[in-house]
């Protein structure tokens, strides 16, 4: 009777993380979606962090509704060109992880050590670029399209839109 009881429970125990969700990315953008929004020089234009969920023993998502860190898209107002443009910057990081519960969940975890490479400015992950807003007024990046609505000397206005939507 204890042997079924025991079969019984392990079924049902297996047949719950069997059937636990898909595993999903997620995209959080900071700053607020259709609202004017403004920044000066060297100020963050928009910052999107993308996240997954962490993946269980049978490659389903986290119960617990764990996430991994998948990176992140971040675009800077630097100022202007000497014609006038925008000078922008983009930093668009993907980072990938094998951690799953197994990992983190661990009742003795073990020890993990990460090493940070500091990198000068001409080593960072950044592209620079120049917008002519007299010609194109809105710019997509990472599925966030930025429409500028006013220009100023020393800051700009802005609304964000998220094209995945």
């Amino acid at each position: 009777m204890i042997k079924v009881k025991l079969l019984i429970s392990l079924a049902i125990l297996i047949a719950i993380l069997i059937s636990c969700a898909t595993i999903q990315s997620y995209r959080n953008l900071e700053q607020p979606i259709s609202k004017t929004l403004s920044t000066s020089i060297g100020g963050t234009i928009f910052r999107l962090n993308r996240s997954a969920d962490l993946p269980n023993a049978f490659g389903k998502a986290d119960l617990y509704g764990g996430k991994v860190d998948k990176g992140y898209a971040e675009l800077k107002f630097l100022g202007f060109s000497d014609k006038g443009e925008l000078l922008l910057s983009i930093q668009d990081i993907n980072k990938s992880s094998t951690e799953t519960t197994m990992d983190r969940y661990k009742a003795n975890p073990i020890k993990v050590e990460t090493n940070v490479d500091v990198l000068t400015s001409e080593g960072k992950n950044e592209t620079k670029f120049t917008l002519d807003t007299e010609k194109q007024g809105e710019i997509i990046i990472a599925g966030i399209k930025v429409i500028f609505t006013k220009i100023q000397p020393y800051s700009i206005s802005y609304i964000l839109e998220d094209t995945y939507k």
